[in-house]
């Protein structure tokens, strides 16, 4: 039964942590933006950080009395969401090869993974949903004799599980053949990219590798990647690269 709940609580807060997540986002980027690593309306991370509050501060005796102050809940549920999104974006990269999101931009951040200041909203929140949203809870369901009936919380709670396991398959195998299709594409444009750069980097003139050489970077991202390329490649070749009025000089020379 104990199980049953926890798992609900954790579909339950994964549906608010994604409305969160959607309201925020849309707000800030001014358009609909719908967050989540799963089809359906589902922050899984967020779910699973109010189950292990919910398991620490509820069930665990040394913080069950409530009487634990705000501060070490302050420290617990910051470090505890750190390590918990941390641990689920490498990951999400490490079977994806995908970012889902990223702190780079924001000060005090570790790989982009986790930041200080989403680390310390989180630890607002966490003081919140112990020392508030908890004991609201619990008064709900003494108050509506939820636990007397352990049978409706276990089909509740079969049903959701259902729901979170084909939306998890169905996940689970559209990242993989994204993936697969990516990386298969990527393979053959840098085939082609690497004998395109070959056949422009034997044919360029003085002219064109000076200029090549003094221009800083490009405002298209495909020109800059051509142009990285074709430095790397002159560079590798050196002098044993000539133009073709050299290479033609060089010929006739040879002949006489």
């Amino acid at each position: 039964m104990i199980i049953s709940q926890l798992f609900i609580a954790f579909i339950v807060f994964s549906i608010i942590g994604w409305v969160y997540e959607c309201t925020y986002v849309t707000i800030r980027t001014k358009k609909w933006d719908n967050r989540g690593f799963l089809y359906g309306p589902l922050c899984p991370i967020y779910g699973s950080g109010v189950v292990l509050a919910l398991v620490v501060f509820r069930m665990l005796p040394v913080f069950s009395a409530g009487n634990t102050p705000v501060w070490e809940i302050f420290l617990i549920c910051a470090i505890g969401s750190a390590i918990l999104e941390y641990v689920t974006s490498w990951t999400l990269e490490k079977f994806f090869h995908a970012v889902w999101w990223d702190y780079s931009y924001v000060p005090l951040n570790i790989h982009g993974r986790v930041c200080l200041p989403a680390t310390t909203g989180f630890g607002v929140a966490g003081v919140v949903i112990v020392k508030v949203l908890f004991p609201f809870l619990a008064d709900v369901i003494a108050r509506t004799h939820i636990n007397e009936h352990p049978l409706l919380n276990e089909v509740v709670a079969l049903g959701m599980m259902m729901w979170l396991g084909m939306d998890l398959a169905l996940t689970i195998s559209s990242l993989t053949k994204l993936v697969t299709r990516l990386e298969a594409f990527e393979e053959s444009f840098d085939e082609k990219m690497e004998n395109r750069v070959q056949l422009i980097a034997e044919n360029m003139t003085k002219r064109e590798r000076y200029h090549l050489r003094s221009i800083h970077s490009f405002r298209t991202e495909g020109a800059q990647a051509a142009a990285a390329k074709l430095k790397t490649r002159l560079s590798g070749l050196g002098k044993k690269l000539r133009t073709p009025m050299e290479r033609a000089a060089r010929k006739n020379q040879n002949e006489k």
